[in-house]
């Protein structure tokens, strides 16, 4: 785990160590990647999606999705990122309209996901998963093509997104450290938390 950690790790403190436009720049890069790769993946396995497994639409009423608002809420809970990087806008009117837009993104591709997931494996199939998604992309083979097994795929893709999400959720906890402590410079709390991470990721031994 350590020969795994350690790099990504490292890799991500250099990027944060230059700055937001660095941080900006490789979103800019690995976003239309990984979302094209994702929707491409989706839809090759749409043979084995099967409409009668969404059925029937609403079957129990509203009321358990309402429950399931409340459990998956904490998906969207990135946009607060905007609270800190709004400081670096240029235009700030368009604050509003970029975080409207990022969450309209973020409930595309969770729905399509969704569907297509369901679809193919079933509520029950689901259920019972771990990880769905890459179930679903084990569920199917394309023979011929670059990949005829998709999860490998997938797994880069997944990386991918996780190292956006830890590079920025450091480059946020630094920024707002230096400000609570009244520091213009954040790469002494950058260099702090680097060991914090890597002991409280070496904590947990299972899944849960």
């Amino acid at each position: 785990m350590w020969a795994i950690m350690i790099p990504f790790i490292w890799i991500g403190l250099y990027l944060v160590l230059g700055g937001i436009n660095s941080l900006g720049r490789m979103l800019e890069i690995l976003f239309p990647i990984t979302a094209i790769c994702l929707l491409i993946v989706l839809f090759l396995g749409i043979g084995i999606f099967e409409i009668d497994n969404l059925r029937p639409v609403l079957g129990m009423g509203v009321k358990p999705i309402l429950k399931g608002i409340m459990t998956s809420s904490y998906r969207f809970s990135g946009f607060v990122i905007i609270l800190f990087i709004f400081m670096y806008m240029k235009e700030k009117k368009q604050a509003s309209k970029v975080v409207i837009l990022g969450l309209g993104m973020i409930i595309f591709f969770y729905t399509i996901t969704i569907i297509i997931v369901v679809g193919a494996l079933s509520v029950d199939g689901v259920v019972l998963q771990t990880w769905p998604l890459f179930t679903y992309f084990r569920s199917y083979e394309i023979p011929g093509l670059l990949f005829e097994r998709f999860d490998s795929l997938f797994i880069v893709i997944w990386i991918m997104q996780l190292f956006t999400t830890y590079t920025i959720a450091i480059y946020v906890a630094a920024l707002g450290m230096a400000q609570i402590f009244k520091k213009r410079c954040i790469r002494p709390f950058v260099f702090g938390m680097i060991p914090i991470t890597y002991i409280i990721a070496s904590v947990p031994r299972n899944i849960n």
